[in-house]
């Protein structure tokens, strides 16, 4: 059994269990919507439970009224598309954010079958985070990630070579997120012991840490020693700037100074784990454990708040209009103007840790501690629901075909269309709570929590 942390003791501790009393998967949707996992998990519709006085959702209100906190109210006029979908947009490609907020769209194109293990490379611990890919100096295609002993490798991904590692160093403590490269190559990571690493993966070397914030013992046990852990980002801005999380926000250049601290009161400061989002406005997008979603200007002065009421662990991703999704620990998934607005919310059965895919069309990706994948339109309303045998920490990924790929809980891999068409499915020996990672070449780069990082084709 996995030992976790304190502070993901409480991140993974919330159950929105989807298994019934006979051990079979349940749908927890209304009888009429189709469980449409019953071929491959059994899974069967359950009668929604009688509904509470007020809304929980959107869908809950008449006409074009949406739910804010539980009452439904007039929606704004310019946010009357409810059910239109918004014009397709071309995603922006001009620069990388460094984290899963908001990362490139894919290029490949993931297995039409079932695919199998081309290779896999034990690192020794659990591999939470998303694999970051990259390109050596020979060329090569190489996933980088770190592990929650602390350990960092780069293993090519395809070629002949496939499956050899080729960077390998230790950092001084768990890794949780996803490392950002830079145009150099240079890889900048975080970890528990409060520490920003640079790493210049051909050498295998750490060229300068910085540590964040002032906690001391940087491990103790319960909340505080969790606030400085630097496992919110890295998010690599188009300014050439870092943005992390850790005590509140950092603007770090890759050179290692500090910029700015947010908030400037470090006594005030509270953990951010979710990975900054930089939108194209340059807005600093980010959930705390505060209870706030927050957006700072370029300079850290703070731009606007919105408050949640439950930590925001989720990751910020922006729609094509410009929007703001972000997920926290109440259920809720936001949609917010760029400022700082509510334009409407949907509310899943349990936390929302990870964050949101979406597609060329404005279609949004979700998955939920509740077990389900969801498919929502620009304004909110279900597509589609997908349930699986357990919780989904992972966040959806699209391939250049927007199929969806997530694993979660139940021990399995899933690739879904966008008709929300279960593709297959791939059994793991154990929780994959890492987001996929896909090469041009199609090779789905996953980790799990037996400490391996595969490569499926």
């Amino acid at each position: 059994m996995i030992a976790y942390p304190y502070h993901l003791h409480i991140f993974m501790s919330k159950r929105g269990s989807t298994i019934g009393l006979d051990g079979a998967p349940r749908c927890r949707v209304p009888a009429a919507t189709l469980c449409v996992l019953s071929a491959v998990l059994g899974c069967r519709p359950e009668t929604a439970p009688a509904p509470k006085t007020g809304c929980t959702k959107d869908l809950d209100c008449k006409g074009e009224r949406i739910c804010v906190d539980s009452l439904c109210v007039d929606a704004d006029p310019k946010d009357a598309l409810q059910g239109q979908a918004a014009e397709p947009a071309t995603p922006d490609d001009s620069w990388r954010r460094g984290g899963p907020a908001g990362d490139r769209p894919s290029r490949g194109r993931g297995p039409v079958e079932a695919p199998k293990a081309a290779w896999e490379v034990d690192l020794g611990s659990v591999v939470f985070a998303r694999p970051t890919l990259g390109t050596d100096e020979k060329g090569r295609t190489v996933a980088y990630v770190g592990t929650h002993a602390g350990r960092f490798a780069g293993v090519i991904a395809d070629g002949p070579d496939a499956g050899s590692i080729v960077t390998d160093l230790t950092v001084g403590g768990m890794v949780w997120s996803t490392a950002a490269q830079d145009s150099r190559g240079r890889l900048y990571v975080g970890a528990d012991d409060d520490t920003l690493y640079a790493i210049e993966p051909g050498a295998s070397k750490i060229v300068w840490s910085k540590k964040l914030g002032d906690c001391n013992p940087a491990r103790a046990p319960g909340p505080e020693g969790a606030r400085c852990d630097v496992d919110g980002g890295p998010t690599l801005g188009p300014d050439g700037d870092l943005y992390v999380g850790a005590d509140g926000v950092y603007r770090i250049t890759t050179g290692g100074a500090i910029v700015w601290h947010w908030p400037a009161d470090e006594d005030k400061a509270k953990h951010v784990f979710s990975s900054p989002l930089v939108t194209k406005e340059g807005l600093v997008v980010f959930g705390g454990q505060d209870g706030f979603v927050t957006a700072l200007n370029s300079d850290g002065t703070q731009a606007w708040r919105y408050k949640v009421g439950a930590d925001v662990d989720g990751s910020a991703a922006a729609g094509i209009d410009g929007s703001i999704y972000i997920g926290a620990d109440d259920g809720r998934m936001f949609a917010l103007r760029p400022d700082g607005s509510l334009k409407w919310s949907f509310v899943s059965q349990s936390d929302i840790r990870s964050s949101v895919a979406v597609a060329a069309d404005g279609t949004i990706y979700l998955s939920s501690f509740d077990g389900n994948l969801y498919s929502l339109d620009p304004a909110g309303n279900v597509h589609w629901m997908l349930p699986s045998g357990g919780r989904i920490a992972a966040s959806p990924v699209l391939d250049a075909d927007e199929v969806v790929y997530v694993g979660s809980q139940d021990d399995r891999l899933y690739a879904v269309t966008p008709e929300g068409k279960v593709r297959w499915n791939v059994e793991f020996p154990t929780d994959i709570d890492s987001s996929v990672a896909i090469t041009d070449a199609g090779t789905l780069v996953v980790g799990s929590d037996d400490g391996k990082l595969r490569g499926l084709r």
